[in-house]
């Protein structure tokens, strides 16, 4: 991973492949402003050769999952996942996900192949934390270079674990390591997650707890209340991630008023 750092933070020139332009951010100058270019280069020349495949094929042994995808190496993997979002009929890529974090020591690479597939939903964490503004980066640019180490440590940190909500819990998890550091060189700056949940959810954070995880021990805490879980997770991305009700739309291929009521509801069961 020292290799792979070393070149995302020394990408100044790789803003050459305009087709990631979408991800980039006004705030990604200076010259560590191109990492996501970089990142798609160095998956570029691993992710087609006889090492994917070798990866991909003792993954789909292990995951049935994987296994009924059509992809051939991790290449196509990474790109069906892409291509899952927002699709009503991409209910399979949670799964795949799940299966690929709890299955990544059969092979380096598709630790990787993980890195790759939430690059969008680590350029949303970005945008969430305001690309580091207040902390001690020079640019957008190097504080998402940093936030991708946060993230590679997290995945290969999960190796093994079985995790239902992959994509939030990494997400969540990579938010939440990231958040600490600015806040711990600026005064006050908190993401909104509501006066309620603010309330009950504060008190229990400390250095080692994932906002998923307080928010879960906060649940278990209400007994009675029986939050139905696809409100909870819809809670969760919203309020606590800070998607909007249109992202958290093309993640689950779910209309925005369908979950703009799960949320709704999820709200007032959490603070009846």
């Amino acid at each position: 991973m020292e290799e792979f750092v070393s070149s995302v933070d020394i990408a100044g020139s790789g803003g050459r492949h305009r087709g990631n332009a979408r991800y980039h951010h006004p705030q990604m100058r200076g010259p560590s402003s191109r990492p996501i270019d970089q990142l798609a280069l160095d998956w570029k020349a691993v992710s087609r050769g006889s090492e994917s495949r070798q990866a991909f094929e003792l993954l789909a042994a292990r995951e049935p999952d994987v296994s009924a995808t059509p992809a051939a190496d991790l290449e196509d993997l990474v790109g069906l996942l892409r291509g899952a979002i927002g699709d009503p009929h991409g209910g399979w890529a949670p799964r795949v996900l799940q299966g690929m974090l709890r299955s990544q020591a059969v092979h380096p690479l598709i630790s990787r192949a993980i890195l790759q597939a939430l690059v969008p939903g680590l350029v949303t964490v970005a945008r969430r934390l305001s690309w580091g503004s207040g902390g001690d980066w020079v640019d957008g640019g190097t504080f998402f270079s940093d936030l991708i180490t946060t993230a590679w440590e997290v995945i290969t940190d999960w190796c093994g674990e079985d995790r239902p909500y992959a994509l939030l819990d990494l997400l969540s998890a990579v938010r939440c390591r990231m958040r600490r550091q600015i806040l711990s060189r600026r005064s006050a700056r908190e993401i909104a997650v509501g006066p309620e949940l603010d309330r009950r959810l504060g008190v229990r954070t400390s250095t080692e707890t994932s906002d998923l995880e307080v928010l879960a021990q906060t649940l278990e805490d209400l007994a009675g209340n029986q939050l139905d879980p696809t409100d909870a997770a819809v809670l969760y991305g919203n309020r606590v991630l800070g998607l909007s009700m249109t992202e958290l739309a093309k993640m689950t291929g779910r209309s925005r008023r369908f979950l703009a009521d799960r949320r709704r509801r999820a709200e007032e069961q959490f603070c009846a």
